[in-house]
């Protein structure tokens, strides 16, 4: 969880399935539903137009794993297997921002993954 910059699990999984869902669509497109939820017409416009906001260094992370983190200028127009994990923990935390941010400071269990369930059977 310190490797998520604060987002929470469920942000990142609903942005991650959200953006794999439609094959051969840019983040821009894959995405504009559930930004649009987040942040409204307006929100959704200025978010897609603006550069990427520069990473802040947390103690203790180092210079790699913020590198990993680091959208792309055109990160708007590429194609979802084109960015890396730390870049969806990043275009996560600026859909939704952190859970610090908005009044969620509790830890919340992660649960079961029930996708493998569903898929493979007994989870246990």
């Amino acid at each position: 969880r310190a490797r998520l910059g604060g987002v929470r699990p469920q942000d990142l999984r609903r942005v991650v399935t959200t953006a794999f869902r439609q094959r051969r669509k840019t983040v821009r497109n894959g995405l504009k539903k559930l930004v649009v939820q987040a942040k409204g017409e307006e929100g959704a416009r200025e978010m897609w137009a603006a550069a990427p906001e520069e990473i802040e260094m947390r103690e203790g992370e180092g210079d790699a794993f913020a590198e990993t983190r680091r959208l792309p200028e055109n990160f708007a127009t590429r194609r979802p297997e084109e960015l890396s994990a730390g870049q969806f923990v990043e275009l996560t935390r600026m859909i939704y921002g952190t859970g610090g941010e908005r009044g969620e400071e509790k830890e919340v269990p992660l649960g079961k993954k029930v996708w493998r369930k569903l898929k493979h059977g007994s989870n246990d």
